[in-house]
């Protein structure tokens, strides 16, 4: 199926000003597609993004990308921005095995050569075997060129995985990598989704779990003195799991399809503004 997504005028309907104001964001973008199919959807909102980004773009500084399916896709939509003196950095370490959307490092070279700009590595696993691991990697001089950039982001791009067991999806997600035990026990402690590794519930509350401990990727703290977090999503299976990231307050805005965007517009339905 061929997807052809055009950027004009987009973000100033009634619809989407209205969603926007009742989610608490500064702007939400919905690509014209209906589709049912999750990863039909996920590449809907990724080619909206990649139309939407030069506008959010700066001519300099540090740009943020987090792995997922549909930051994948949105990296290969991606066209060259010349003029612009930027450096991308993955927020967050990679998946061995699953493919090249939980592969942090390859999202952002791939970003960086569609784009014509520059990309730094974060040679290091998303998750290790114990917390000190993670601890002592963050700290290492290997990796610091990378980390010592997320206080200066200008923006960050990230996805929004989904609910631990992963219904409705036909692609791997980051989380999905856990072991299914993990899973199980973070769907007990009502998380609905995660932004890069971090797991929240549906009220938008982070949930510490021993395998945060172990997770390697920007802190919640850092996340939210990004000047811009643009969530990339689409699916309706998804639509839970947007809810409960924007109710983090970490969203500034998000893009997605009009499916998923007319579902989260009714579940919020009759509420001027979803609390954080």
């Amino acid at each position: 199926m061929t997807i052809h997504v055009a950027a004009s005028r987009v973000g100033e309907s009634d619809f989407e000003r209205e969603l926007a104001a009742r989610l608490g964001l500064q702007g939400v973008f919905v690509a014209p597609a209906r589709v049912n199919d999750a990863s039909v959807a996920s590449r809907a909102a990724a080619l909206m993004a990649a139309r939407m980004l030069p506008r959010l773009m700066p001519l300099e500084g540090v740009i943020g990308f987090s792995g997922g399916y549909t930051v994948a896709q949105l990296a290969h939509a991606l066209e060259a921005m010349p003029g612009r003196d930027l450096t991308i950095v993955p927020l967050q370490g990679n998946w061995v095995e699953g493919g090249q959307h939980v592969h942090n490092d390859q999202v952002c070279r791939d970003a960086a050569n569609r784009m014509q700009v520059r990309a730094l590595s974060l040679p290091a696993p998303m998750v290790v075997d114990l917390a000190d691991t993670r601890d002592a990697l963050l700290r290492d001089r290997s990796i610091r060129p990378v980390t010592s950039r997320w206080s200066e982001l200008n923006i960050a791009i990230v996805g929004i995985g989904p609910a631990p067991g992963g219904g409705g999806l036909d692609y791997l997600s980051v989380m999905g990598q856990l072991p299914r035990e993990v899973r199980s026990e973070l769907e007990d402690q009502g998380v609905v989704g995660d932004l890069c590794g971090h797991m929240f519930d549906g009220e938008g509350h982070f949930v510490e779990h021993e395998v945060s401990r172990r997770t390697l990727s920007i802190s919640v703290d850092e996340l939210r003195r990004v000047p811009q977090v643009v969530a990339v999503a689409g699916g309706t299976s998804k639509v839970a799991s947007l809810l409960g990231a924007v109710r983090t307050g970490i969203p500034s805005t998000l893009i997605t399809d009009q499916l998923t965007a007319e579902s989260l517009s009714s579940l919020t339905e009759g509420a001027n503004q979803v609390p954080a």
